[in-house]
């Protein structure tokens, strides 16, 4: 029922809004950790943490794995990093997306799927993908594996006046809505077949979504690279972005603005059932994302 949903995801904002940084809150990006952790054994996923070092520090990568065989699946990996930077809450960057990250854990935790899929918390993502970079390159049979990869990237605010939304100066503004109602799915060239199949995927459930392709790695298009989908485009996997847009229309990005109260907790509870939703199946139809 959508009002437990709600109260699943209001109990996660209440347990991961606060500054999670390595250097300033390291005590709270740990306890977060460890929270992510505990929830995803409470689903029956397998869980890992990897360590990651970063300018003498230490953090974790939290991942929780469904069942399968990878090799002869592919292996699927949905992700959401749960740093935020200094002096913020981080609510909407990125509590919020990590909320989602578990609620679509808890839609999936009972649905067997032909191809396995990797629940990924990554750390250090505002260092430049730090934790990211990492899991792709701590194990080259595992990268090696990898079909393809959703990014959840701030899912929570939402802002319907008109001109609440803006763009990138090489995006025809003119073909996209001037209100900040919508999710939005950044994909490049290689990821196009898989940001087409999430976008339609996701607007059955009724949102309002729209699409983004970008030529090549996105190399010219730096604004669409702020994510961890990124490492993995320059990998060479399909990746796509799922994101509420960020500061083209939070005006509350990365400042102690960034609050619990700011959020749409519908907004982030549609999001999540409709990747979920999707999820179930394309990762249960053969031949829709085979591996690279």
């Amino acid at each position: 029922m959508p009002e437990l949903g709600l109260e699943r995801i209001s109990q996660h904002l209440e347990n991961l809004v606060g500054e999670r940084n390595p250097f300033t809150r390291p005590k709270h990006l740990e306890k977060t950790a460890q929270y992510l952790s505990s929830q995803f054994e409470r689903m029956g996923l397998e869980v890992t943490q990897e360590t990651v070092e970063y300018e003498g520090i230490r953090s974790l990568n939290i991942l929780g794995q469904t069942p399968g065989d990878p090799g002869a699946n592919g292996l699927f990996v949905l992700a959401a990093h749960y740093d935020s930077v200094p002096d913020t809450p981080g609510a909407d960057d990125n509590a919020s997306a990590v909320t989602a990250l578990l609620e679509i854990a808890h839609d999936l935790r009972q649905t067997p799927l032909l191809k396995p899929l990797i629940f990924c918390a990554f750390t250090l993502e505002e260092y430049g993908f730090i934790g990211a970079k990492h899991f792709i390159d701590r194990d080259p049979k595992r990268k090696n594996q990898i079909s393809g990869m959703i990014s959840l990237e701030m899912l929570g605010f939402i802002n319907t006046a008109p001109g609440s939304q803006s763009y990138p100066p090489y995006v025809d503004s003119s073909q996209y809505p001037d209100t900040g109602d919508f999710i939005a799915v950044v994909g490049n060239e290689p990821s196009a077949g898989l940001a087409r199949a999430l976008a339609e995927g996701m607007a059955v459930s009724g949102l309002k979504v729209e699409t983004l392709l970008v030529p090549g790695q996105g190399e010219n298009f730096t604004e669409v690279r702020l994510s961890d989908h990124s490492p993995f485009w320059d990998a060479g996997i399909p990746a796509v972005m799922v994101t509420d847009t960020a500061f083209f229309r939070n005006p509350n990005y990365h400042q102690p603005s960034d609050t619990l109260e700011t959020l749409n907790l519908e907004f982030i509870h549609d999001n999540a059932r409709a990747v979920a939703g999707f999820l179930k199946q394309f990762l249960n139809q053969t031949g829709r994302n085979e591996k690279r």
